[in-house]
Parts: structure tokens; sequence; C-alpha cells
């Protein structure tokens, strides 16, 4: 798989003419040589169910007079570009108008449609339970046939949404199921998921078993490697400047790198989202995401959408180049590459078993606020689920809200007789009848009466810098009693509940003036256990104290000085990959400052307008053995360097956007 590719969006309305009439092909080609591409998806059928190309199943677009998919094709592959297929599945307003029937109708009696009222612009959703599937895979079957050269499917918008369709109706009364239970019907979406992926996927590969096929399912399900079989590799979807924001991504990558399948990463050119014609980012914003995304394993995607008249447009490919002239000069340093990490984070969503059946939500608070909080303080660490393997780690995380099972808590047990440590979260590892699952040193007595928040006041080595008194957490904690483990610090409650009946000031209810009793948190042997959903609630309010409190509370659970120590800012991001093959070590740096710049359909918008360059970052970094050089990459300029107690360190003279760093042995 291509490190340097393109999406490139081609949803067009019927009611605009002259499609493809500026389409150049030596243009177009030329343009994404320039650019550094290697890849670049290109479209069959899009949102609005039109074929680029003659066809015998659908229809070709009314204002399209040429095969424009073959024209694109046999321009790319001219230069050396693949040229992956993109099909549309789930949205497809050509068949939603002439086959009303086809359509999702919500248990509610609804028929919906993305961003938009019923009868309003956007996406009208299409019911996989109806003939529209088979539809859609005679579709996907002539693509493959006319198109033998294209180089893989891309088949996008493929949740199989709840629904109580006539067709889904049928299906559940056949086995003698009540159409109108609720559990049935989210049963019935994800038996539909799995048939939609099994039909799908053979259609795509007919011809060709090896065809690359990539299903965009919305979200990478953490926890959910049962339907991986179905993808010959992943992309995650991930616009930073869009509601995902810059947390997603690596929240997602580190889940998938341990997953053993290629992926992409799959940001955006646009100042927001999709299909935003004349939205740009500038080229400094592109190569922090290009940077950051092989920085956690990943090749690059970058999202664009052609103009009607199939005219590239120049702006976006200057503004992509930077960015893909790093990724290609990088290339030899990120193949076959693993990451080195000290601490194992249990995902919540992983620990879960998230359902198939509809959209995936995008964003888990306790798993984004412990990514955050982890890659901030620059630890190192993998994102994990329920099958993977604890035991390369020092530190496993269960943040917030992760139900231990029988099963699961065999596995942490064995992970802590074989020298591991632990640190639990919230109500993790807590079980409402019996108490803590796990031997804290505590006794769990209660969630707080009070759901307006509590304070904190750690023990002072855990303290934020210069704050000495009771911090105000937001939300409130179980009520525990550290006994015979270490307390971990104080709640202090406030006077009462912040309600219409009793107030006090403007916001929260001040804090009563010595300690409730009860504990922060507790240490005993291996486990650490924070009473707060910390993680959670960083993510949601995002307070400085409450990091550097989250910072001292991790190293204190590690109890070994963390594998990366650096002099980045809170701003700055480090991850160390390993290359076995070449025997080396590869520290990536990143630093980039989003800024938020206004709100569009609800999303904040926080481009990276500028690079800033930073001057002589001192590193010190964990080693795998003994050191022979240290150099800047691609540039080749060796850095002196001082080796001691299995650690290196060195001095890299600039970083701007992303730097990387060759450690030989």
């Amino acid at each position: 798989m291509r490190y340097r590719q393109i999406h490139l969006d081609f949803h067009t309305s019927e009611h605009i003419p002259g499609i493809g009439s500026r389409f150049d092909p030596e243009d177009f080609a030329d343009t994404f040589a320039r650019a550094n591409v290697d890849s670049v998806t290109v479209f069959s059928k899009c949102h609005h169910g039109w074929s680029y190309h003659p066809s015998k199943v659908g229809k070709t677009h009314p204002h399209l007079d040429f095969d424009l998919l073959r024209a694109q094709l046999k321009a790319l592959h001219s230069r050396n570009i693949n040229a992956p297929i993109y099909l549309s599945a789930g949205w497809d307003e050509l068949s939603a108008r002439e086959n009303p029937g086809w359509r999702v109708v919500t248990p509610e009696g609804v028929l919906i449609r993305q961003r938009g009222e019923p009868m309003g612009p956007g996406w009208a959703f299409m019911d996989f339970n109806s003939p529209y599937l088979d539809y859609l895979v005679r579709q996907v079957e002539e693509v493959t046939e006319m198109f033998p050269e294209g180089n893989g499917i891309f088949i996008d918008i493929c949740a199989s949404l709840v629904t109580a369709s006539t067709w889904a109706q049928r299906k559940l009364e056949a086995r003698g199921l009540d159409w109108t239970d609720p559990h049935n019907q989210v049963k019935l979406a994800e038996e539909t998921q799995v048939e939609f992926f099994e039909k799908v996927k053979a259609a795509a590969q007919k011809g060709d078993p090896n065809r690359p096929v990539f299903f965009n399912f919305g979200h990478i399900r953490r926890g959910r490697r049962d339907i991986l079989k179905y993808f010959t590799h992943l992309e995650i979807e991930s616009l930073p400047t869009a509601f995902w924001g810059y947390e997603h991504f690596p929240v997602s990558a580190r889940y998938v790198d341990k997953l053993g399948i290629e992926f992409l990463g799959m940001t955006g050119k646009f100042h927001n989202l999709w299909g935003e014609v004349g939205g740009y980012k500038k080229a400094d914003a592109l190569l922090y995401e290009c940077g950051a995304m092989i920085a956690q394993g990943a090749k690059c995607s970058i999202g664009d959408h052609l103009h009607p008249t199939g005219m590239i447009d120049q702006s976006t490919y200057d503004s992509i180049a930077p960015g893909y002239a790093l990724v290609k000069a990088a290339e030899p340093w990120c193949e076959g590459s693993v990451n080195r990490a000290e601490i194992g984070v249990l995902s919540v969503e992983a620990a879960s078993h998230p359902s198939l059946a509809g959209m995936a939500a995008h964003h888990q608070d306790a798993d984004e606020g412990v990514v955050r909080a982890l890659l901030e303080s620059k630890f190192t660490f993998d994102v994990l689920d329920l099958q993977s393997d604890f035991s390369p780690y020092k530190l496993l995380i269960l943040p917030d809200a992760v139900t231990v099972s029988p099963e699961l808590k065999a596995k942490v047990d064995a992970f802590v007789s074989a020298g591991g440590r632990v640190l639990l979260t919230g109500t993790s590892g807590i079980d409402p009848e019996q108490g803590f699952v796990f031997d804290v040193g505590a006794t769990w007595v209660a969630p707080s009466p009070f759901q307006t928040g509590d304070y904190l006041l750690p023990k002072e080595s855990l303290r934020a810098e210069g704050v000495n008194n009771p911090v105000f957490m937001y939300e409130s904690a179980q009520r525990i009693q550290a006994a015979p483990g270490a307390s971990l610090g104080d709640i202090y409650d406030p006077y009462f509940d912040r309600s219409r009946r009793h107030f006090s000031g403007h916001v929260n209810t001040p804090s009563q003036p010595d300690p409730s009793g009860f504990a922060s948190g507790s240490q005993k042997g291996a486990f650490t256990y924070a009473a707060h959903q910390v993680f959670s609630i960083y993510k949601r309010i995002g307070s400085v104290p409450m990091l550097e409190i989250i910072e001292q509370l991790v190293a204190q659970a590690l109890g070994n000085p963390r594998m990366i120590d650096s002099g980045l800012p809170r701003s700055g991001r480090a991850t160390l990959r390993h290359q076995p093959q070449e025997n080396r070590d590869v520290l990536h740096l990143l630093q980039a400052s989003p800024v938020l710049r206004g709100s569009i359909r609800g999303d904040n918008v926080q481009p990276i307008q500028d690079l800033i360059t930073l001057s002589d970052i001192d590193v010190s970094v964990a080693t795998s053995g003994p050191v022979r050089t240290v150099r800047t990459i691609p540039a080749g300029e060796d850095l002196t360097f001082h080796e001691g107690a299995g650690r290196v360190s060195f001095t890299v003279p600039t970083l701007r956007g992303h730097q990387m760093v060759e450690i030989s042995y």
C-alpha cells in the first residue's frame, strides 16, 4: 500500500452541466506527480447515485459525455500512480428517488436524511435489507469487470442502520420475531451488516481475490476484530478541523497499529469538512498532519473534491506538495516499523464490545482523554482490546469505566504476577455489589451523593505546580476508604449541590473547609486507583491543573523513568518506533498549535495557521542496546550523544512541525 494518497471526492448533482468538460488528462496526472502523490482514489459512483462511466446497471451522469473514470485511470497509470475505485453504498440519491421503498425507515417511522430534515438537503440512507443491496453488488461487479486495472475498491457509507422498513419487518417475521422489539431490530442490523460485508467483498474481489477492499465504516470500532477479515487494509477517516478534532486520530491509530493490518490516516485539504470546494488549509497544517500520521505508523491520505468540470485545483496541490515531499523522504524510516510503548491502555470502547448496528459514535471521552493526557505528557503507549497481549507493557491503564469480567480479572492478575503494574480510575474495577475486584488497598463505599462536582487535594507529590488547595473536579468521585493502602489525597465535598433551591456564587458551590473523610485514591503493591473519572473529565473540561495531576499519577503508577524525556512544550508530541530489520529506533517529534477560529455547523474549527521553529530540544530516550549513531532524518546530520544507565541523550537542533531522529544500534 502506498504512502502518499489522495481521496478525490466527486459528488456531483444532476443539476450541474458540463461534467468533465475541462478534464485535461495530462494536467490531471502531472499535477499529482508534481505534488509527490502516488495513489488517487477516483469515482465510479457518487452519493448522488450517478456513475462516471458507461453503465448497464446504474446510470451515467446525465451531463457527462465520455468515460471519465477510464480517462482518469489511464492518465494516472501513465505516471505510475495507483488508482483505487470508489463507490458510494449507504447514500444514493438516484436510487432513493426512483425506489423510495429502498430507504431506511427509523423505528419511529421517519425517512431520515443525513445533515437535514426528512425533506431537506442531505443524503437519504439506503436500507441494506432491501433489493438495494443486490443492486449495489451488481454495480461493484460491473466495475471490477470493466476496470480490472483499478488498484482496489473503496466502498463508502457502509453502516447498517437500525430500520423498521417493510424489508426488515419481513425478515424478522419470517423468523417468528417481533419486528417492533428494539432488541430484534438491533440484532437484525448487526446480521445485515455482516451480510453486506460478505456480499460486497465477494463482488469487489470477483476475478481477483487479492484486490484491495476497504469499507468506510465511519469509525474503526475498537474491540471488533471479528470483522477485520472483510478488510484488506484500514483507513482512519479523521479530518481534524471537522468534528473529529486533532485528538481523534491518535486514539484509533494507537489501536490499529497493534492489529497487524496496514492502515492509512485520512485527513483533508479542506478548511472544515468533506466536499468544501474552495476551502483550503495552509501547507504547514498538512505538513504537520502528514508527520503525525507517519509518527503513528500510518500511511497518508488527503481528501480533495474535484470540480464538476474535472479541472484540477492547482492551489490544493501546491499546499499538499510539501507534506508529501516530507513523507516521500521519510518512507525508508517508516517501512516495517513498530511502536515502542511502556503503557498499555485498555480501551473503554473495546472493552464494551460495541455493536455493529448503526452509525458508530466517533468519540469516547475516557479513551480520548487518556490518549490526550499521555500524548501531552510524552508517555509512550498502545491502545488495547480484550484480545491484546498485556505482557509487553510496564503499566496497564483501565480508564474510568472498564467493567472487569472474570476473564479480564484473570488476565490482569497474570499480568501483575509477571511484574506488571495497573492504574484504575473512576468505576474501573468496581463491582456495584462487591466493591473492588482487585486488592487496591481500599474499600469502596458508594458513588458520591453530590451531582455537581467535588474537590480534590492530592498528596503533595501528585499536586499541580503551585496549587496547594483543593481543585474543583467538575464531577464527583467514588467514595472510598484507603486502608491498608496508601491514600493519594483527600476529597473535599461542596456545601451542597448547586440547584435552583440552593446555590452560591456564579458557578460551583465552594468546598467545605475540612476533608470529607474519603480518599481520592489509593496505592497498594502493583495497583494504583484514582476515585475520579479523571480522563473523561479532562477530555470534557481541559483543566491544566488536572492534566498535571494526571501526569504525576501516571508517572507514580508507572514507577520507572518514562521512555522519552524531552524539552518539548505541552503542544509537542513524541513517538518512538523501532525498525527491527535495520536495527534502529526512529524518534518522531511533532509540534503545532491549532487555534480556535470559528464554528461551522456546530464544529469547532481549529486550523493550524503556521508552524514555529523550536531550537535546541534536549531529549533522553531509553535504548535497546549500545548506540552506534544518532542523526536527524532525512538530512543525515550526526548529533553528539551521551549514553548511560540504558539511555541515550542528545539535543535536536531544530523542530519545525515534524522532525525524525534515527538512533542506530
